[in-house]
């Protein structure tokens, strides 16, 4: 928004005062509305009861009062954080989505110090005006159309009052939220490169689980031994989890079939722990010197660290698991027999729905598992690995892998040609005839 429209924003509305609001009963209403409705409430105590407040807030859980009660008692930052992240409707969501919102709505109570107003004033249009305020002064452009979803979210479910903001009147169209690039193939191939001689297992494993499937760190923490298949020579097959009952970010489904390297990589986990049971982490919590709490599940920023330190040990270019996300989403793009439903459960992604025939057309799990195996017999990581090769003849193992990877349409058909007749030039010149 211009600054034009930033300067009309604070000029369109007066400060609203708690005198300037006549409702003793926290409704806040103007004009003949407010008459009525201290008539109501004179009526309501004659009869020996008083008019609920509409948003009044109560007491959390634990029964201790907020200050949120009163329209006109003074507002703590923290005491609206502590009611949005205990509310039924919020603790749904992942405690990491959770945070990212309330460090949104922090940014609004500092910028404009929320502390200094009472419920009653935040109610009017003095609540909007901040809130304008501060989108188009402290939020970069990209960034609005977030911060609004998050302040908004706080400002229901923690001060319990309706939201003010109309975003198609108040401030117009916004860009999308800026996206993340996919890497290029190289760092990735180099981290996978150093991850095959990684003595740790619980460090290959989790980065294998993140760089083969792209799943979130947070649905990593969440992954149970319970949630893991085994094929008949009892290696494990595939990971199934359902998002709603396990806590997902988005409760998303995972369904992904395990590529060989990160099934011998999940064994030696389930060796170094021991025998967990099916409801122990895949990847429980352990500290910076590798001590496991077996039963204690880890967190994204434990995960974040791991993976960090993995980095510096080997001296590798930066690259963050949500990086892998968008990598392998790439990947999955460039190979377009895989199915929609098979790439949405290999990463935790919700099936998209975009009419009839996408209601309907929805395979069980194990064919879905089949498309990932056939499209991806190896994991997206199949690309960096060396074609186990045998010799034939004088045929060069360099021809044959180039002729595996051009199948794959890993490399183009012109290299494969320059090879043919590298190869050819190379033979013993034939035997000439001799002319009589």
């Amino acid at each position: 928004m211009k600054a034009s429209s930033a300067a009309r924003l604070r000029a369109s509305s007066a400060d609203s005062r708690p005198g300037d609001l006549t409702s003793d009963h926290g409704d806040v209403h103007s004009g003949d509305e407010a008459r009525d409705n201290s008539s109501s409430s004179k009526r309501d105590e004659t009869h020996g009861q008083e008019s609920e407040p509409e948003h009044q807030l109560g007491t959390g859980d634990n029964g201790q009062s907020h200050n949120l009660n009163g329209l006109d008692s003074p507002l703590r930052t923290e005491a609206i954080i502590e009611r949005f992240n205990n509310h039924p409707t919020v603790r749904m969501q992942a405690a990491s989505t959770r945070k990212v919102y309330s460090h949104m709505f922090r940014r609004l109570a500092k910028a404009k110090n929320i502390e200094s107003y009472t419920r009653r004033q935040l109610a009017g249009p003095k609540g909007q005006r901040l809130i304008l305020e501060h989108i188009v002064d402290n939020i970069p452009l990209r960034s609005r159309k977030s911060s609004l979803s998050g302040i908004e979210k706080v400002w229901k479910f923690g001060l319990n009052l309706p939201w003010p903001v109309d975003t198609e009147r108040d401030i117009g169209k916004l860009p999308r939220v800026n996206r993340r690039h996919s890497p290029p193939d190289a760092p990735v191939r180099a981290w996978y490169d150093c991850i095959q001689h990684e003595p740790n297992p619980y460090l290959k494993c989790l980065w294998l689980i993140i760089a083969q499937s792209g799943q979130r760190p947070n649905t990593v923490a969440k992954l149970r031994w319970r949630h893991v298949t085994y094929d008949e020579h009892d290696r494990p097959y595939a990971i199934i989890a359902n998002g709603a009952d396990e806590g997902f970010k988005t409760f998303a489904d995972v369904a992904f079939r395990i590529p060989d390297d990160l099934a011998d990589a999940l064994i030696e986990v389930r060796k170094s722990l021991g025998e967990p049971s099916d409801d122990d982490p895949i990847l429980p919590w352990t500290d910076g010197h590798g001590r496991v709490q077996q039963t204690r599940e880890t967190t994204t920023v434990k995960i974040r660290g791991h993976w960090s330190r993995l980095g510096k040990k080997y001296g590798l270019p930066k690259l963050l698991p949500v990086d892998m996300r968008h990598w392998v989403a790439s990947k999955c793009r460039e190979e377009p027999r895989l199915h929609e439903q098979a790439r949405a459960l290999l990463m935790g992604h919700e099936q998209p729905i975009n009419n009839m025939g996408d209601h309907y057309d929805n395979l069980d799990v194990e064919t879905n598992l089949e498309r990932q195996a056939e499209r991806f017999p190896h994991g997206p990581l199949g690309m960096f690995a060396q074609p186990s090769v045998e010799v034939m003849g004088d045929i060069p193992g360099e021809l044959i892998s180039a002729l595996i990877d051009y199948r794959e349409n890993r490399i183009k058909g012109s290299a494969v040609m320059d090879l043919l007749d590298t190869w050819r030039m190379s033979a013993k010149p034939p035997i000439s005839r001799v002319e009589r």
